[in-house]
């Protein structure tokens, strides 16, 4: 059992993902775990450039993907394969729908909110003004998108990438755990 969780900034997905994977008695590996992941593994330099999730200048972009960029994210994403053979698991963002996307175990998901939710948590977790929220909340929105766009092809956020898409604002962090929980059970027991 593999679930990816991609999520808009603010929205809660870190904390969702960390609680889910509680419950369900597996590892979430978000950045840090990944990254510790690449270092036993002796590919750390290229997991940590596959991390840094920086925007792509547009002519780069084209550049890349006429000549492959999907080939860049080789590494990363074969450690992600490596990782689902041997355990079950919940990951954080880094493309893992697409990187995993044959696996017959997969569950993706993509957490979002309404703007005003998320800038008023990010004021509130991250102790910032309503201006210095919304500025966060684009501009890591938007190395979100260009990262996944660039890795994979594919519009970030986009519906029917998606097993399940939930506003995490509409019940609240605990209960939608609990959601996603029945949900991810149900699709298991239907396979």
């Amino acid at each position: 059992m593999v679930i990816t969780i991609g999520r808009s900034c603010g929205s809660g997905g870190l904390e969702i993902a960390q609680k889910l994977a509680d419950r369900l008695g597996v590892r979430c590996y978000d950045a840090d775990a990944l990254l510790e992941e690449a270092t036993r593994a002796g590919c750390a330099e290229e997991m940590r450039a596959f991390l840094a999730e920086k925007p792509v200048n547009s002519l780069l972009f084209s550049i890349a993907v006429e000549n492959s960029a999907r080939g860049m994210g080789r590494v990363p994403f074969t450690l992600m394969h490596q990782i689902a053979e041997r355990e079950d698991f919940v990951l954080l963002g880094h493309c893992g729908n697409y990187a995993l996307r044959d696996r017959d175990d997969l569950t993706t998901l993509f957490i979002h909110g309404g703007l005003e939710q998320r800038v008023q948590r990010i004021m509130r977790t991250q102790d910032m003004s309503e201006r210095e929220a919304r500025r966060y909340i684009h501009k890591t929105d938007e190395a979100r998108r260009h990262f996944h766009e660039f890795y994979t092809g594919e519009v970030w956020g986009e519906a029917e990438k998606y097993d399940l898409t939930v506003n995490s604002f509409a019940l609240g962090v605990d209960a939608t755990v609990e959601m996603l929980e029945g949900f991810i059970q149900a699709k298991k027991a239907k396979q």
